[in-house]
Protein backbone atom coordinates (compact mmCIF):
# COMPACT_ATOMS: atom_id res chain seq x y z
CA UNK A 1 0.00 0.00 0.00
CA UNK A 2 1.23 3.48 -0.84
CA UNK A 3 0.19 7.01 0.05
CA UNK A 4 -1.70 8.56 -2.86
CA UNK A 5 0.37 11.73 -2.98
CA UNK A 6 3.60 9.73 -2.89
CA UNK A 7 2.43 7.64 -5.86
CA UNK A 8 1.36 10.67 -7.88
CA UNK A 9 4.58 12.53 -7.12
CA UNK A 10 6.59 9.50 -8.23
CA UNK A 11 4.77 9.46 -11.60
CA UNK A 12 4.95 13.26 -11.98
CA UNK A 13 8.71 13.18 -11.45
CA UNK A 14 9.25 10.16 -13.69
CA UNK A 15 7.25 11.65 -16.58
CA UNK A 16 8.47 15.24 -15.99
CA UNK A 17 4.94 16.55 -16.34
CA UNK A 18 5.91 20.16 -15.75
CA UNK A 19 7.84 20.28 -19.03
CA UNK A 20 4.73 19.69 -21.17
CA UNK A 21 2.10 22.12 -22.39
CA UNK A 22 -0.99 19.97 -22.65
CA UNK A 23 -4.75 20.24 -23.14
CA UNK A 24 -5.14 17.69 -20.34
CA UNK A 25 -4.52 17.98 -16.62
CA UNK A 26 -1.68 15.57 -15.88
CA UNK A 27 -1.43 13.83 -12.53
CA UNK A 28 -4.23 13.65 -9.96
CA UNK A 29 -7.50 14.69 -11.58
CA UNK A 30 -9.97 13.55 -8.91
CA UNK A 31 -9.05 12.97 -5.28
CA UNK A 32 -10.12 9.75 -3.61
CA UNK A 33 -8.74 7.46 -0.91
CA UNK A 34 -5.55 8.53 0.86
CA UNK A 35 -3.83 5.19 0.30
CA UNK A 36 -3.66 2.92 -2.75
CA UNK A 37 -3.09 -0.82 -3.02
CA UNK A 38 -5.02 -1.72 -6.17
CA UNK A 39 -4.98 0.12 -9.51
CA UNK A 40 -7.37 -0.25 -12.40
CA UNK A 41 -5.60 0.92 -15.57
CA UNK A 42 -6.91 1.63 -19.05
CA UNK A 43 -6.25 3.87 -22.03
CA UNK A 44 -9.36 5.97 -21.35
CA UNK A 45 -11.55 6.75 -18.36
CA UNK A 46 -15.08 5.81 -19.39
CA UNK A 47 -17.97 4.04 -17.69
CA UNK A 48 -16.54 0.60 -18.45
CA UNK A 49 -13.25 1.54 -16.79
CA UNK A 50 -15.02 2.98 -13.75
CA UNK A 51 -17.32 -0.03 -13.37
CA UNK A 52 -14.29 -2.34 -13.51
CA UNK A 53 -12.54 -0.31 -10.81
CA UNK A 54 -15.61 -0.46 -8.56
CA UNK A 55 -15.95 -4.21 -9.10
CA UNK A 56 -12.27 -4.76 -8.29
CA UNK A 57 -12.33 -2.57 -5.21
CA UNK A 58 -9.59 -0.40 -6.70
CA UNK A 59 -8.39 2.66 -4.88
CA UNK A 60 -7.34 4.43 -8.08
CA UNK A 61 -7.81 4.53 -11.83
CA UNK A 62 -4.72 5.22 -13.93
CA UNK A 63 -5.33 6.23 -17.56
CA UNK A 64 -3.87 8.00 -20.57
CA UNK A 65 -7.12 9.86 -21.38
CA UNK A 66 -8.64 11.28 -18.20
CA UNK A 67 -11.74 13.41 -17.66
CA UNK A 68 -10.25 16.85 -16.99
CA UNK A 69 -9.19 19.14 -19.84
CA UNK A 70 -7.71 22.56 -19.08
CA UNK A 71 -8.86 22.25 -15.49
CA UNK A 72 -12.50 21.69 -16.43
CA UNK A 73 -14.78 18.70 -16.94
CA UNK A 74 -17.53 20.62 -18.74
CA UNK A 75 -21.22 20.35 -17.86
CA UNK A 76 -21.83 17.78 -15.14
CA UNK A 77 -24.80 16.00 -16.62
CA UNK A 78 -25.61 12.80 -18.48
CA UNK A 79 -22.65 10.51 -19.07
CA UNK A 80 -20.21 12.87 -17.32
CA UNK A 81 -22.40 12.92 -14.20
CA UNK A 82 -22.59 9.11 -14.17
CA UNK A 83 -18.83 8.79 -14.49
CA UNK A 84 -18.13 11.27 -11.71
CA UNK A 85 -20.74 9.65 -9.46
CA UNK A 86 -19.06 6.26 -9.84
CA UNK A 87 -15.66 7.72 -8.98
CA UNK A 88 -16.69 9.98 -6.09
CA UNK A 89 -19.15 7.62 -4.42
CA UNK A 90 -16.52 4.88 -4.31
CA UNK A 91 -13.66 7.11 -3.10
CA UNK A 92 -11.56 6.33 -6.19
CA UNK A 93 -8.62 8.47 -7.26
CA UNK A 94 -8.43 9.34 -10.95
CA UNK A 95 -4.86 9.75 -12.21
CA UNK A 96 -4.16 10.59 -15.84
CA UNK A 97 -1.10 11.30 -17.99
CA UNK A 98 -1.49 12.47 -21.57
CA UNK A 99 1.47 13.92 -23.50
CA UNK A 100 4.00 13.06 -20.76
CA UNK A 101 3.03 9.40 -21.17
CA UNK A 102 3.32 9.62 -24.96
CA UNK A 103 6.82 11.03 -24.84
CA UNK A 104 8.72 9.28 -22.07
CA UNK A 105 11.79 7.49 -23.50
CA UNK A 106 11.28 4.34 -21.41
CA UNK A 107 7.63 3.87 -20.38
CA UNK A 108 6.11 6.16 -23.02
CA UNK A 109 3.60 5.03 -25.61
CA UNK A 110 5.79 5.86 -28.60
CA UNK A 111 8.98 4.35 -27.21
CA UNK A 112 7.13 1.17 -26.27
CA UNK A 113 5.39 0.99 -29.63
CA UNK A 114 8.65 1.43 -31.52
CA UNK A 115 10.25 -1.31 -29.46
CA UNK A 116 7.31 -3.66 -30.03
CA UNK A 117 7.63 -3.07 -33.78
CA UNK A 118 11.34 -3.97 -33.67
CA UNK A 119 12.40 -0.41 -34.48
CA UNK A 120 15.40 1.43 -33.07
CA UNK A 121 14.90 5.06 -32.07
CA UNK A 122 17.20 7.36 -34.03
CA UNK A 123 16.02 10.86 -33.10
CA UNK A 124 13.02 12.78 -31.76
CA UNK A 125 10.06 13.70 -33.94
CA UNK A 126 9.34 17.42 -33.58
CA UNK A 127 5.60 17.35 -34.33
CA UNK A 128 3.62 18.18 -31.14
CA UNK A 129 6.82 19.36 -29.43
CA UNK A 130 8.70 20.65 -27.65
CA UNK A 131 9.33 18.44 -25.84
CA UNK A 132 9.10 15.81 -28.55
CA UNK A 133 6.76 12.88 -27.99
CA UNK A 134 7.31 10.87 -31.19
CA UNK A 135 10.36 9.33 -32.79
CA UNK A 136 12.14 8.76 -36.07
CA UNK A 137 13.24 5.13 -36.12
CA UNK A 138 15.15 2.60 -38.16
CA UNK A 139 14.20 -1.08 -38.54
CA UNK A 140 16.58 -3.56 -36.93
CA UNK A 141 16.46 -5.60 -40.14
CA UNK A 142 15.37 -5.16 -43.75
CA UNK A 143 11.66 -4.32 -43.71
CA UNK A 144 8.83 -3.78 -46.17
CA UNK A 145 5.51 -2.01 -45.76
CA UNK A 146 3.78 -5.39 -45.52
CA UNK A 147 6.21 -6.57 -42.82
CA UNK A 148 5.65 -3.46 -40.74
CA UNK A 149 1.86 -3.63 -41.15
CA UNK A 150 1.92 -7.26 -40.05
CA UNK A 151 3.91 -6.39 -36.93
CA UNK A 152 1.56 -3.52 -36.09
CA UNK A 153 -1.40 -5.86 -36.50
CA UNK A 154 0.19 -8.29 -34.05
CA UNK A 155 0.86 -5.56 -31.50
CA UNK A 156 -2.63 -4.05 -31.64
CA UNK A 157 -4.61 -7.23 -32.26
CA UNK A 158 -6.78 -5.50 -34.84
CA UNK A 159 -6.87 -4.53 -38.51
CA UNK A 160 -4.41 -1.96 -39.80
CA UNK A 161 -5.37 0.55 -42.47
CA UNK A 162 -2.59 1.12 -45.02
CA UNK A 163 -2.56 4.41 -46.92
CA UNK A 164 0.05 3.75 -49.63
CA UNK A 165 2.86 6.17 -50.33
CA UNK A 166 4.33 4.21 -53.22
CA UNK A 167 7.48 2.87 -51.56
CA UNK A 168 7.74 -0.82 -50.64
CA UNK A 169 11.08 -1.09 -48.80
CA UNK A 170 11.50 0.80 -45.55
CA UNK A 171 14.65 1.98 -43.78
CA UNK A 172 13.27 4.97 -41.85
CA UNK A 173 9.95 5.13 -39.94
CA UNK A 174 8.18 7.89 -38.02
CA UNK A 175 6.25 6.67 -34.96
CA UNK A 176 3.59 8.89 -33.40
CA UNK A 177 0.72 7.09 -31.68
CA UNK A 178 -2.83 8.38 -31.33
CA UNK A 179 -3.62 11.38 -33.56
CA UNK A 180 -0.25 11.42 -35.30
CA UNK A 181 -1.32 12.17 -38.87
CA UNK A 182 -0.01 15.78 -38.65
CA UNK A 183 3.52 14.30 -38.54
CA UNK A 184 3.26 13.19 -42.17
CA UNK A 185 4.98 16.24 -43.63
CA UNK A 186 7.82 16.07 -41.12
CA UNK A 187 8.20 12.36 -41.86
CA UNK A 188 8.54 13.15 -45.57
CA UNK A 189 11.00 15.99 -44.95
CA UNK A 190 13.18 13.65 -42.88
CA UNK A 191 13.24 10.93 -45.53
CA UNK A 192 10.91 8.43 -43.88
CA UNK A 193 9.14 5.90 -46.06
CA UNK A 194 6.44 5.18 -43.46
CA UNK A 195 4.52 6.77 -40.60
CA UNK A 196 2.98 4.57 -37.91
CA UNK A 197 0.12 6.25 -36.08
CA UNK A 198 -3.24 5.67 -34.42
CA UNK A 199 -5.73 7.54 -36.58
CA UNK A 200 -5.84 9.51 -39.81
CA UNK A 201 -7.76 12.45 -41.23
CA UNK A 202 -9.58 12.82 -44.52
CA UNK A 203 -6.65 14.50 -46.34
CA UNK A 204 -4.13 11.93 -45.06
CA UNK A 205 -4.62 9.45 -47.90
CA UNK A 206 -3.87 11.97 -50.64
CA UNK A 207 -0.97 13.49 -48.70
CA UNK A 208 0.57 10.05 -48.18
CA UNK A 209 0.41 9.40 -51.91
CA UNK A 210 1.76 12.82 -52.87
CA UNK A 211 4.57 12.85 -50.30
CA UNK A 212 5.55 9.24 -50.94
CA UNK A 213 5.17 8.18 -47.28
CA UNK A 214 2.99 5.17 -46.47
CA UNK A 215 0.79 5.72 -43.40
CA UNK A 216 -0.05 2.71 -41.25
CA UNK A 217 -3.09 3.39 -39.09
CA UNK A 218 -3.35 1.04 -36.13
CA UNK A 219 -6.13 2.65 -34.08
CA UNK A 220 -5.90 5.50 -31.59
CA UNK A 221 -6.66 3.41 -28.50
CA UNK A 222 -4.75 0.40 -29.79
CA UNK A 223 -1.49 2.31 -30.27
CA UNK A 224 -1.68 3.81 -26.77
CA UNK A 225 -2.05 0.73 -24.58
CA UNK A 226 1.60 0.04 -23.86
CA UNK A 227 2.52 3.20 -21.96
CA UNK A 228 -0.05 2.98 -19.17
CA UNK A 229 0.82 -0.68 -18.65
CA UNK A 230 4.53 0.12 -18.45
CA UNK A 231 3.89 2.96 -15.99
CA UNK A 232 1.71 0.73 -13.80
CA UNK A 233 4.41 -1.95 -13.82
CA UNK A 234 6.98 0.64 -12.71
CA UNK A 235 4.63 1.72 -9.89
CA UNK A 236 4.14 -1.91 -8.90
CA UNK A 237 7.88 -2.51 -8.73
CA UNK A 238 8.46 0.66 -6.71
CA UNK A 239 5.60 0.35 -4.21
CA UNK A 240 4.38 -3.26 -4.33
CA UNK A 241 0.87 -2.35 -5.45
CA UNK A 242 -1.21 -4.50 -7.83
CA UNK A 243 -2.97 -3.51 -11.03
CA UNK A 244 -5.30 -4.84 -13.71
CA UNK A 245 -5.52 -3.56 -17.28
CA UNK A 246 -9.04 -3.09 -18.63
CA UNK A 247 -9.11 -3.59 -22.38
CA UNK A 248 -11.61 -1.64 -24.45
CA UNK A 249 -10.74 -2.38 -28.11
CA UNK A 250 -11.75 0.41 -30.48
CA UNK A 251 -11.42 0.05 -34.27
CA UNK A 252 -10.94 3.82 -34.60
Amino acid sequence: MVDRDTLVQFADDLLQTETFRDIALNGLQIEGANTIQQLTIAVSCNQQTIDAAVADGSHAILVHHGLVLNGQVGDIRGAVRSRLKGILCNDINLIGYHLPLDGHPEVGNNARLANALDLEIAEPLDTYGPPAIGYLCTPTQRTTVDDLASRLRSVTGQDVITLPGGVRNIDRVAVLCGSGAPALEEAAAKNCQALVTGDAREPTMAMARELGVTVLVGGHEATERLGVQALAERMSQEFGISYRFVADPNPL
